[in-house]
């Protein structure tokens, strides 16, 4: 997940996924294996879908839903009052995560993810960087034990 062009009002959700041939073959540019599983730097870089970002049909979505949270603002607004719209901006982003989190805990409970691919896998929300807060929403919305692997890199455990 990232704002587009760094404006919360363009939240964007990029859906993609890594192979374990990807990660072996990453292990020797990346500091150790973990890193290389666990780190999208060393992922495939595929982008199945996208939520958001440039104007098509799913940024039209997207973008109906921001103004659907009565947070969305303009560059008027923002010119006027900064602060407020900075505020209003990471509520956006909040409630995005929260609606993205929630999409992967209802396909984990579906049983879609284990009927798809044969087994629970691991679905993580995440950034561009991890942080502790990564980590936890994602034991949250996996089955548990199924991203802990990945929550104790995030924690460098």
């Amino acid at each position: 997940m990232y704002d587009d062009e760094d404006d919360p009002r363009r939240p964007t959700l990029t859906v993609g996924y890594n192979t374990i041939e990807r990660w072996k073959a990453s292990i020797p540019a990346a500091s150790d294996s973990a890193e290389a599983k666990w780190n999208f730097a060393f992922w495939l870089q595929n982008e199945m879908i996208k939520f958001g970002g440039d104007p098509s049909s799913r940024a039209t979505l997207v973008g109906a839903w921001v103004a659907s949270t009565g947070l969305s603002y303009s560059d008027e607004e923002e010119d006027a009052d900064f602060e407020a719209c900075i505020e209003r901006g990471v509520q956006i982003t909040e409630r995005f995560v929260r609606e993205c989190c929630e999409v992967v805990r209802r396909l984990h409970a579906s049983g879609a993810v284990a009927a798809i691919l044969g087994r629970s896998i691991p679905v993580l929300v995440h950034e561009l960087e991890v942080y502790e807060e990564i980590a936890a929403q994602n034991e949250t919305v996996n089955p548990p034990g199924v991203c802990a692997e990945f929550a104790r890199w995030v924690r460098g455990e």
